[in-house]
């Protein structure tokens, strides 16, 4: 447990020294100027939602090691010396990778599981710190569905988890507000181009793009959409929800982000489209930060 524990630390150690680079980078070169909005929130999220999950983690996985190991450890063991552990590494990647596409689609497409996702999609200034805005659950939920069923299938030794553990730090680089695209090329590699595509508020990017890192699932599943040359369109949810600022309680609407969706409406909406879209519906949106407009007072464009 104290070796879980630590761990843990230390991957928020290299996090938020990403975090630190990134917001550096995308300071100097911006694909929109308007990122640096909700750093401050997101960093502030983290730090207290890592609190939790820093309880929650070393439990979670070790109940699920527990059930694995009850229910007789992985079918196949990954090999893990030599240019064994290549294959066991690629092997075990591919099976996680495929994981996280299918656990991203359900959160999509299952209601209860959106509410909290969209707490992620809610983030109207798109920008490295956005990977960490996470509903603090996600991660028991992840651990018990997607991992467990990995854990079944494969038994991976420590140097191949441990080499998966740096390769999501990629994850990061995805989210930054950067123009950086592979072009006709971007099947093979997720980018933060492809990636704000996902993230996108346009009708003409919803439910597409899903993919953590390999592309190609979403090409195998229809899900794919190559962005065009210099596309980088405005990010979050088609009604403008979002917690409050900082300053406004938006901590703690975080944190209870499901439940102040169910109270404040019947439906959680869909990551994409505008706020004049959900005044078209004679719906209230909350814009810039928890702020709300009565929408049919407002005027439509």
């Amino acid at each position: 447990m104290p070796l879980a524990i630590e761990t843990f630390a230390l991957s928020l150690l290299i996090g938020a020294a990403e975090i630190m680079f990134g917001a550096v980078i995308e300071r100097l070169w911006p694909a929109r100027d308007d990122a640096a909005r909700s750093l401050g929130f997101n960093l502030a999220y983290n730090a207290q939602a890592s609190l939790i999950q820093a309880v929650l983690t070393p439990w979670s996985g070790a109940l699920m090691t527990t059930a694995v190991n009850a229910l007789g450890g992985g079918l196949i063991t990954l090999p893990t010396t030599g240019w064994g552990l290549v294959i066991g590494v690629g092997a075990y990647f591919l099976a996680m990778d495929l994981g996280e596409y299918v656990f991203h689609r359900a959160q999509h497409a299952i209601p209860w599981l959106w509410s909290m996702h969209s707490l992620h999609h809610s983030d109207p200034a798109f920008n490295i710190s956005t990977a960490t805005r996470h509903f603090w659950f996600d991660v028991v939920i992840k651990t018990f569905s997607i991992y467990l069923l990995i854990g079944l299938v494969f038994k991976a030794g420590s140097p191949i988890v441990l080499i998966y553990g740096f390769i999501t730090l990629y994850n990061y680089f995805t989210h930054m507000n950067v123009k950086v695209g592979f072009g006709r090329w971007s099947f093979v590699l997720n980018s933060p181009q492809y990636h704000r595509l996902h993230h996108s508020r346009l009708a003409e990017h919803y439910d597409v793009n899903f993919a953590a890192l390999l592309p190609i699932f979403d090409l195998l599943s229809g899900t794919y959409l190559r962005p065009q040359a210099g596309e980088y369109p405005p990010t979050g949810l088609e009604d403008g929800q979002a917690p409050a600022s900082l300053w406004r309680g938006g901590l703690w609407h975080a944190f209870i982000w499901p439940l102040h969706t169910w109270v404040r409406r019947t439906r959680v909406s869909r990551p994409g489209a505008t706020p004049a879209s959900a005044a078209r519906q004679g719906v209230t949106a909350d814009v810039d930060h928890g702020e709300s407009v009565d929408v049919d007072a407002a005027p439509v464009g």
